[in-house]
């Protein structure tokens, strides 16, 4: 019960994430550095991604980050795997953080 709940809205999270991402509404937030940093090594990673995102979501001290990573790189791959792909190229930076929401995606065909 608990766990269906929690794939509910983890759902629905991302469908809120995705209006927003076209919306332009975040385009006049300035980038930190630690977000910047971290687009980077996820753009090596994942050289064919359609969207990479991550925001600091600890008040800008770099503590916590969501990250939302959308690439056929994930096709065939449950999202335990997909996460883990994310979490081992961002291996060295996560030992420095307090926690991290990771969300990926597979592209639809028809995007």
């Amino acid at each position: 019960m608990l766990r269906s709940a929690a794939n509910r809205l983890t759902r629905q999270s991302f469908q809120v994430y995705q209006t927003v991402r076209f919306s332009g509404t975040d385009q006049s937030r300035a980038v930190s550095t630690g977000e910047a940093s971290l687009v980077e090594v996820l753009k090596q990673k994942f050289p064919k991604a359609k969207y990479i995102e991550v925001q600091d979501i600890s008040g800008g001290c770099g503590a916590m980050y969501e990250i939302y990573v959308e690439t056929l790189d994930f096709k065939g791959l449950n999202t335990i795997k997909q996460h883990r792909l994310v979490t081992e190229a961002l291996k060295q930076q996560i030992k420095d953080m307090h926690g991290v929401r990771i969300h990926t995606k597979l592209p639809r065909d028809d995007e």
